[in-house]
């Protein structure tokens, strides 16, 4: 689970990503979206509405979510996860990204991978991070 202000997020996989792209400029009610992306419908009401999925409510309290909008805020969601800093790792135990305390960076593959292994500042986990070496030689 990811974790999006402080709310959990489901994660979806790539097919219900490509399934998102195909909804439409219209309202679907939460069952529907539940049925064209692959996701229990609980997913959508106990964790997208309340990390901020895009939906209205009319006058019978039923929401009503716009297939576009819907695709384009899991894209930004996307982005939002995929932007961290350079001395920030996702803690696998507070599911969330962190930064790192006393990183330590180990540089392996040809000096072109390095491995920056750190304590996460919250629970005290090791916390690993593998990126491209920024200062090759």
């Amino acid at each position: 689970m990811d974790t999006i202000n402080n709310l959990q997020m489901p994660r979806l996989d790539r097919v219900q990503r490509l399934r998102s792209q195909k909804l439409l400029t219209m309202e679907y009610q939460p069952s529907e979206i539940a049925e064209i992306l692959g996701i229990h419908i609980d997913t959508i009401y106990r964790s997208l509405i309340p990390a901020g999925c895009p939906h209205r409510r009319d006058e019978k309290n039923r929401i009503w979510i716009v297939g576009t909008e819907l695709t384009q805020w899991l894209q930004t969601i996307k982005k939002k996860k995929l932007s961290m800093q350079p001395d920030e790792a996702f803690c696998l135990h507070c599911n969330r990204p962190v930064k790192m305390q006393d990183p330590l960076s180990i540089t392996f593959q040809n000096r072109v991978i390095e491995m920056v292994t750190g304590i996460c500042p919250h629970c005290g986990t090791t916390i690993n991070r593998a990126r491209a070496r920024e200062n090759r030689e």
